[in-house]
């Protein structure tokens, strides 16, 4: 059997070595997350661990293919999320596709089975799963996409950990309605939601069943902006995204009701663009997440 390259473990210790600089903000209860997609999808995880760490958050995602991609270089999953905590971060396991038992989508998303996540969240600990898709509207029923639902959070809660559900206008979960009826349905403790202002605004915006959701089972927010017009189609324009604050979407009246329901526990920018993806990882990361930061404070400065 050939002999594995071993990563040289250099950039773990330079960054340990400023966590004395590290700013953790928890802002009244609410968490941190450094959702990638703002500085890149395929960013490497040490720029974003160095990126979370200079810009206070404390959890940071990466997918399966992030995942494969650091043990192609020598290092074990295992390694890698002990790493990772050692920083002082959490991590999320995000998106995660093959859930529901359907057709793979197509790309190194869809590379990845159920067990597969399984066994990357076990060696990473990770704190929670994303899951997505699928992106037929007939590729399952409604009650075949809950009971997988309830299957897939009895397996994460002998890990110990939450599995969030995403809704996308682009995906046959479209809209919060639908989303919300799955994880009633599936009802567990360990499932919720994660909440996308984009995929809301751009969706099904339905403010009066945001209202009678439980904020406690919004297990993750993901902020940006919009411009007014979509740029090429619904799936083209989510990758040029703005920064929370630079276009049309009403943040304000929605964080508003997000912190009133107790909806706001995890939070942080997704602003998925070329233009975010442009800039040093650590100045993407301080910017977005510095618009989000001004938001909740101007709603909570009016309580």
């Amino acid at each position: 059997m050939p002999c594995r390259r071993r990563v040289d473990p250099t950039w773990i210790n330079a960054i340990f070595g400023r966590g004395k600089d590290r700013v953790t903000d928890t802002m009244n209860g609410t968490g941190w997350v450094l959702w990638a997609a703002t500085i890149g999808m395929e960013s490497p995880i040490p720029a974003r661990v160095e990126a979370a760490r200079a810009a206070g958050f404390t959890r940071l995602t990466m997918s399966p293919a992030d995942v494969a991609r650091s043990t192609d270089t020598g290092m074990t999953t295992k390694e890698l999320g002990r790493s990772i905590r050692d920083a002082g971060l959490e991590i999320v396991l995000d998106p995660v596709m093959n859930w529901y038992g359907g057709t793979p989508p197509a790309g190194a998303m869809g590379n990845f089975s159920l067990d597969d996540v399984l066994r990357m969240s076990e060696a990473l600990a990770a704190v929670s799963i994303t899951v997505l898709g699928p992106f037929r509207q007939d590729e399952c029923s409604l009650e075949e996409l809950s009971n997988r639902f309830g299957m897939v959070c009895d397996r994460m809660n002998d890990l110990g950990a939450q599995v969030q559900i995403e809704f996308m206008p682009i995906s046959a979960i479209t809209d919060l309605a639908t989303a919300w009826e799955i994880v009633e349905r599936a009802d567990r403790s360990n499932g919720g939601l994660l909440f996308d202002t984009w995929h809301f605004f751009r969706g099904n915006p339905d403010f009066s069943l945001l209202e009678r959701v439980p904020g406690a089972r919004i297990f993750g927010v993901q902020v940006s902006d919009a411009a007014a017009e979509l740029r090429g189609s619904l799936a083209e324009d989510t990758f040029h995204r703005l920064m929370p604050g630079d276009g049309c979407f009403d943040l304000l009246r929605l964080l508003e009701v997000l912190d009133r329901i107790g909806g706001l526990g995890w939070i942080g920018p997704e602003v998925l663009s070329p233009v975010t993806q442009a800039m040093p990882p650590v100045e993407a990361a301080r910017v977005a997440g510095d618009r989000v930061r001004a938001l909740i404070d101007r709603i909570r400065s009016h309580q």
